[in-house]
């Protein structure tokens, strides 16, 4: 009886040592499965980020241009806007330098009456 336990021992540790090999062998092959992968894949793929910055420059090319037209619209709504002020108050100031010349001329014309009267006061034989 010692003699199967010798036997079944020494199988059972043959066994065992064949094992262990086949699992290391197991093991090395997983590991070069995965590097092959990981070689075989290129760096991180990213031409879906690229395709997207791509389209978000155009849009704000886009809203950049359409932004500008509206601010030149603008720009030029406010100078024609400023244009007819500016027409405006130069209808009124030559208004009010035409009425200050007629009352210049009131003035002159009523200094010249006041002379009049001052001269006709002085002279005693209108008297």
């Amino acid at each position: 009886m010692p003699e199967i336990f010798n036997k079944l021992s020494s199988y059972a540790a043959l066994i065992g040592v064949i094992g262990a090999i086949g699992g290391g062998f197991y093991a090395w092959g997983e590991f070069n499965t995965r590097l092959s992968a990981l070689e075989g894949v290129s760096s991180t793929d990213l031409s879906g980020v690229h395709t997207e910055i791509k389209e978000l420059r155009e849009k704000l090319d886009i809203k950049t241009q359409e932004l500008q037209s509206e601010m030149n619209g603008n720009f030029i709504e406010l100078l024609d806007m400023q244009a007819a002020d500016n027409n405006e108050l130069q209808d009124k100031v030559d208004t009010i330098s035409k009425d200050i010349a007629i009352n210049n001329a009131a003035i002159e014309y009523l200094d010249a009456k006041i002379e009049e009267l001052k001269a006709a006061q002085n002279n005693p034989l209108l008297n």
